[in-house]
């Protein structure tokens, strides 16, 4: 018994003499063992806060608001489904026809089509060379996908306008563009879809 109480009093001995010997070293920084903990966490919330707000937004895109999107009528930072407006509005654009670049060759490519405003089921047809390949597709913020040859005239027809115009958009993930437009009942927009 007299060895071990011997031994633990050398033991806090010994460990006294470390903690004096670190007490005696001076601070570079003073005050500096205080501040490690917050600005450890500060840290840590500041990427967390990060990351959220990155989820919540989308990501950053230097195209501006979704009226400055539409107005340009072409985005590349846009996603398949992506609904820009709340309410049904067409903010002001008019139809137009585009020429599309997609792949390195010709073959086929893909075509997404979705509402890009509130979704009210408007209903369009699509035609590939003048021939239907979707005779009724109702629009809605759930993208469509449509297999289409390269080259080809890809054009979409207004069917049925339920409130505000018939708005969609139309992305060739091969080319990673994304293009706003209108169509009126019973009128139509080109798409010439070509080989790079």
């Amino acid at each position: 018994m007299r060895k071990k109480f011997k031994k633990d009093a050398e033991y806090e001995l010994d460990n006294q003499w470390a903690g004096d010997e670190e007490e005696a070293e001076p601070e570079i920084i003073y005050h500096e063992h205080s501040h490690r903990k917050p600005v450890f966490f500060g840290t840590i919330l500041a990427i967390v806060l990060a990351i959220g707000l990155s989820m919540v937004s989308g990501g950053y895109s230097s195209e501006g608001s979704s009226e400055e999107v539409v107005a340009n009528r072409i985005s590349k930072s846009t996603i398949a489904g992506e609904s820009l407006m709340t309410d049904e509005t067409n903010a002001g654009i008019t139809a137009k026809d585009f020429e599309v670049t997609v792949g390195d060759s010709g073959g086929e490519a893909k075509m997404l089509i979705w509402d890009f405003n509130s979704e009210d089921n408007d209903e369009v047809q699509i035609l590939v060379n003048g021939q239907p390949v979707k005779e009724k597709l109702i629009l809605a913020n759930n993208p469509a996908a449509i297999s289409i040859p390269v080259p080809s005239t890809v054009t979409i027809k207004g069917l049925k306008d339920f409130g505000g115009g018939i708005s969609y958009a139309v992305k060739f993930p091969n080319d990673k563009i994304t293009y706003y437009n209108v169509v009126s009942v019973n009128a139509g927009n080109t798409y010439t879809v070509k080989p790079l």
